[in-house]
């Protein structure tokens, strides 16, 4: 009668950094380090521990009897790694996608560093309307399009194509902005001022409300008399949120 063969797990001591092993039955229970005696959390099971845990019970092939490794039932590794080896595993074992973080214990960004973000997309805007006017510049003297600062034709018989050559990198600056809010809460901006757009809840926001409800309502919404105003004033209350924030749902937070 054929048995299934038990899946191990490898993770590491946050202690002494020695390989640790256990079934994966155990994922998210408590074990002791088999070195140091540390109590340790069973992480998920990924490949990537699964294929490190087939290459510990090769070496160490007593492990494979025991359902979970401890100090007294294994032999300690007395491998000794170099620091670029520490620094690879902290940083493989630390690291957490960006969508199952929490920041709602992030304190809140200061005024300066989200004036300083919008005045930095503003400028990379301007720069991207700048490049569109020198790249169809350029194309008229190749002969490519036609100029639109020719003196000699009207603006509404010039060439539509050097109309949409000059408005392609920023509308592909918008839409990557668009792109970066949706995934990351983050501007260009704001990823050089090291400050995110979160939820109340401390999540990632999405298109819905990093897009949708903070940016096109409120373009919308400013189009109503002094609306542009009192929204920016709500940023020097105590939650330091404007009224868009409040309409999306959404606080921004800094990460340092």
């Amino acid at each position: 009668m054929s048995t299934i063969a038990p899946v191990y797990v490898e993770f590491r001591c946050n202690r002494c950094w020695n390989s640790n092993c256990a079934q994966s039955e155990a994922v998210g229970t408590e074990v002791p380090c088999r070195n140091c005696g540390q109590e340790l959390t069973v992480p998920e099971a990924t490949p990537d521990r699964i294929a490190r845990a087939l290459a510990l019970l090769e070496e160490l092939p007593e492990l494979n009897t025991q359902k979970t490794v401890t100090k007294t039932n294994a032999t300690p590794s007395d491998r000794q790694f170099s620091d670029q080896e520490l620094i690879e595993i902290a940083r493989r074992e630390s690291f957490v996608p960006l969508h199952q973080i929490n920041f709602r214990g992030y304190p809140t960004a200061s005024l300066i560093a989200r004036l300083v973000a919008n005045v930095l997309d503003g400028v990379f805007l301007v720069g991207s309307m700048i490049l569109g006017f020198v790249l169809v510049h350029w194309m008229a003297k190749l002969g490519i399009v036609e100029s639109p600062f020719s003196k000699h034709r009207p603006v509404e018989e010039i060439c539509l194509a050097s109309f949409l050559v000059m408005g392609i990198l920023p509308i592909l600056y918008v839409v990557s902005q668009w792109i970066l809010l949706a995934t990351s809460g983050q501007t260009i901006g704001k990823k050089l001022l090291m400050i995110r757009i979160v939820t109340e809840s401390g999540t990632l926001p999405g298109f819905l409300q990093a897009v949708v409800l903070r940016n096109w309502l409120r373009y919308a919404l400013s189009f109503i008399p002094f609306f542009s105003l009192i929204d920016a004033l709500f940023i020097f209350s105590d939650s330091r949120r404007c009224l868009h924030d409040y309409l999306a749902g959404t606080k921004v937070v800094s990460l340092v």
